[in-house]
């Protein structure tokens, strides 16, 4: 029984770290895809800002 639970658990400790190594780059992915979108953002705004000064 307690062969069992070893199994188990190291089992499970297994799908836990798979699963946060799917989740940590998720975050990184979509902190780039934001970092980008922001960039993109100022961009425009700045260039919008240029225009009305002129």
């Amino acid at each position: 029984m307690k062969r069992i639970t070893v199994c188990l658990a190291a089992v499970a400790t297994c799908l836990v770290l798979a699963a946060c190594s799917s989740t940590w780059s998720g975050v990184k992915e979509d902190s780039k895809e934001i970092g980008h979108s922001v960039g993109k953002g100022l961009e425009k705004a700045g260039e919008k800002i240029q225009e009305m000064t002129k």
